[in-house]
């Protein structure tokens, strides 16, 4: 029986990929022109991506890579290929284009080459950085086109699209800022409206940290408390508010409270929504009971405090760093008994303050708690809080190793005690930890430890950890 041969199922691949990429890239330079075959040496050419978005407030620049890439049998040389991006103007005022001396965002890159079959040759990219406003909403197209010695044509085009982004807060004060306890910090605002839509009105959000407070009790704003301690002023600023325009707020200031410490400040600015249930934390709520309402006016060329770090997808922040100290201390024990004894043992940490404050990221308490008990090696944990977990080594592990005692396990070597929503411990407070220990009849008298997670700038160290006796008797 004859068969047909059969080609390589891998060269097969190949080729189907080069015809369908040359059917899809590959644009005309006649309406007239016939679909080339091998013999006429067609020129393809080829970007990073056919649709190109871009947000406003992103300061990234964005590159698209142009190739040129050679679908024939023979080598091309001598290509010439022309980059018009001039149509970009309206979009950014920072556009770089291959081969544009004069800047005009017309490129025309001449001697590219030689072309081989199957081994595209990059031009260059064209590079747009941060957009205007007024292009929001806006797309602008760049056309490529390249042509060989040997009269073969190719060209591309893709589009440059500026996303609408809603509106966004752009105006604050600085991204960290020093204070004294009691002392206050003025708070400029604004925003913009990234959208070609006027706006009725628009809710403007804070969010602050347990240690400060806002000096103004605005009447168009509401005062909610939440769990965490944070809390959150909405206000309803009446506009309206023209399509890719810019307003300024007064929003007062902030005091900084007696236990201040480690504080942040929290701004965002979104359409008004008339739902009762829009987004508003849980917690308790207050309406300002302040003469005067928060409201909005438009941008003046003199606007200080223009934000740089601002972004659409995330509030915008301000650090205020007061200065305070936060002294941690935790208490020991000494278990006393014969072997065989249980004995009831409870550790505490304590904020001497003055300050109040969570735990930092270099703390670890997400992973570890407040407290960290090494338990002394002649004893055995029988019963521990349930909101302490149990590990197999005396030292804080890295992760959670199989087979660990957990949360109130017993048998632990070393335990991580959890405290309060967020971590946060006011000065003048207090978390407690009560273990119950048997004693071995091992004779191992060595001490363990219970030590303070809260630790960074402490300034007196040593009473942030403290020793585990065991006496025999």
């Amino acid at each position: 029986m004859n068969r047909t041969p059969r080609r390589p199922r891998r060269l097969a691949l190949v080729g189907t990929a080069l015809t369908a990429g040359a059917l899809l890239i590959t644009a005309p330079a006649d309406a007239d022109t016939t679909r080339p075959d091998a013999t006429t040496r067609p020129l393809v050419v080829v970007i990073d991506t056919p649709w190109e978005e871009l947000a406003p407030m992103d300061r990234t620049a964005r590159s698209n890579g142009i190739w040129v890439s050679n679908v024939g049998r023979a080598d091309l040389t001598d290509v010439t290929v022309t980059v018009d991006a001039s149509a970009l103007k309206a979009v950014s005022d920072d556009v770089d284009v291959p081969c544009d001396p004069d800047g005009d965002l017309i490129g025309v890159c001449h001697g590219i080459g030689p072309v081989r079959r199957g081994v595209p040759v990059r031009v260059g990219a064209v590079r747009v950085g941060l957009p205007k406003t007024s292009a929001v909403g806006l797309s602008r197209q760049v056309r490529i086109s390249a042509s060989a010695g040997d009269g073969s044509h190719g060209m591309q085009r893709y589009t440059t699209l500026v996303r609408e982004i809603g509106q966004a807060f752009d105006r604050a004060a600085n991204a960290r800022e020093r204070l004294a306890p009691g002392g206050t910090l003025p708070l400029p605002g604004g925003f913009t409206n990234f959208t070609r839509t006027a706006l009725p009105a628009v809710e403007v959000l804070l969010t602050l940290s347990p240690g400060l407070s806002l000096t103004e009790r605005f009447r168009n704003c509401v005062w909610v408390r939440e769990e965490t301690r944070l809390t959150t002023v909405s206000c309803k600023v009446r506009g309206p508010f023209a399509p890719l325009s810019s307003y300024d707020l007064d929003l007062g200031a902030v005091r900084a409270g007696a236990d201040a410490l480690r504080e942040s400040i929290g701004y965002e600015v979104r359409s008004w929504s008339s739902d009762k249930n829009r987004s508003l934390p849980l917690g308790d709520e207050q309406k300002g009971d302040g003469p005067d309402e928060l409201t909005a006016v438009p941008r003046s060329s003199a606007a200080t405090h223009l934000r740089a770090d601002a972004e659409a997808q995330r509030p915008l922040r301000t650090a205020v760093d007061v200065a305070s100290t936060a002294d941690f201390a935790v208490t020991g024990a000494t278990l006393r008994g014969g072997p065989g004894d249980v004995v009831r043992a409870e550790f505490t940490v304590r904020n001497l303050g003055p300050g109040s404050r969570e735990g930092t990221q270099k703390e670890e308490l997400s992973n570890y708690g407040p407290l960290w008990l090494s338990v002394p090696p002649g004893v055995t944990v029988v019963h521990a809080p349930r909101n302490c977990f149990g590990h197999k080594t005396s030292r804080p592990p890295k992760g959670y190793p199989p087979g660990e005692p957990g949360l109130g396990g017993p048998k632990g070597r070393g335990y991580g005690c959890g405290g309060t929503l967020g971590q946060y411990l006011a000065a003048g407070k207090e978390l407690r930890y009560a273990f119950e220990f048997r004693l071995e009849a091992s004779g191992d008298l060595r001490p363990g430890s219970v030590t303070t997670m809260y630790q960074e700038d402490d300034p007196h160290p040593k009473n942030n950890t403290a020793r585990v006796e065991v006496e025999e008797r």
